[in-house]
């Protein structure tokens, strides 16, 4: 293959998100890749569930090569092929992330030809990853205010470990346009998950809330393969999430998530900077925003991007700037 890109997937953060970053722009400027040292020095090094799903999918999308796609492989190599945009199910078959799934196939669908229905199943709600409510309240908001047009629903949540969880995407094919402007919103709401568990567990968080003169919290209770429990607190383009787990008191999980988002306090949070920063780089035109705090995650991400897109990115403390 010629002027194929080498990526070293264990650089900087060196997470599954280099192989994502990497997949979506492959296949948005039709230059192959190839990537090494996945996940090195992680626990369980190599491509998990998650992330091979997700190449999977990308490969399946713009109809490309995909060689080294299996679970613990090290390194892959993709040759991207045409975007075709059309009705696709994936399923990770685990409590894999649906949301970084979601995420690596937005962009590209974007620039399809047509409209495309997606749907993903997996984990909605898991450690590690952007929860649905944060991913439908706060994320796809905001890639909105670079036009694109993009609506989601969940059919079924899904926890750890059984997964199951349905979501559901209808992608509009945009061209982007850059943003300079955030709306500001200051009014908090609350979103409680439960799956499973006594309602007094929501009960108790909500107080937690109520408490800090917090007066929109929603309580939803749905069923899912696996007990589940998850918080979801926001105010406009900034947001927060916390899941509970076994032995970890409802109030306690309740204040972590209140504490996450009290510090945010700039355009948007440091989890939606790192996110928003690919749709930024495929923008026409500047874009800017402030954020609490630039991540291991963001430089990561603007790393690979450099790798794609001859865009300057320009990152300050708590400032991002593509012109």
């Amino acid at each position: 293959m010629n002027n194929i890109i080498l990526i070293d997937g264990s650089h900087l953060e060196g997470g599954g998100q280099i192989i994502r970053t990497s997949m979506t722009l492959s296949a948005i400027t039709q230059k192959p890749v190839r990537i090494t040292n996945i996940r090195a020095n992680r626990p369980n090094p190599g491509l998990q569930a998650q992330h091979l799903t997700a190449c999977k999918a990308v490969r399946n999308v713009c109809r490309g090569t995909l060689t080294g796609a299996e679970i613990g492989s090290k390194e892959l190599t993709f040759e991207p092929g045409p975007i075709v945009g059309g009705k696709y199910e994936f399923d990770i078959g685990t409590a894999g992330s649906v949301t970084l799934v979601a995420q690596t196939l937005i962009p590209i669908l974007l620039g399809a030809s047509k409209e495309s229905e997606l749907r993903v199943i997996g984990g909605t709600h898991v450690m590690k990853s952007p929860g649905y409510d944060y991913f439908e309240r706060v994320f796809i908001p905001a890639i909105a205010m670079f036009g694109a047009s993009v609506e989601a629903r969940m059919l079924k949540p899904g926890y750890y470990p059984k997964g199951g969880g349905i979501v559901e995407l209808d992608v509009k094919p945009t061209k982007l346009h850059g943003c300079t402007s955030w709306i500001q919103e200051d009014n908090i709401q609350v979103l409680i998950r439960l799956s499973g568990l006594p309602t007094a567990i929501a009960i108790r968080e909500k107080k937690i809330f109520v408490q800090n003169n917090i007066g929109t919290v929603m309580v939803r209770e749905n069923e899912a393969l696996s007990v589940g429990n998850a918080i979801t607190a926001w105010k406009g383009f900034r947001g927060a999430y916390a899941l509970g787990e076994k032995g970890k008191r409802a109030e306690i999980v309740a204040q972590e998530c209140l504490d996450a988002l009290k510090v945010e306090k700039n355009d948007v949070d440091m989890h939606l900077a790192d996110q928003l920063l690919i749709y930024a780089a495929l923008a026409d035109g500047v874009t800017r925003y402030t954020t609490s705090r630039i991540s291991d995650h963001l430089r990561t991400n603007a790393y690979i991007i450099s790798k794609f897109v001859d865009r300057k990115i320009g990152i300050g403390d708590g400032t991002v700037e593509i012109g």
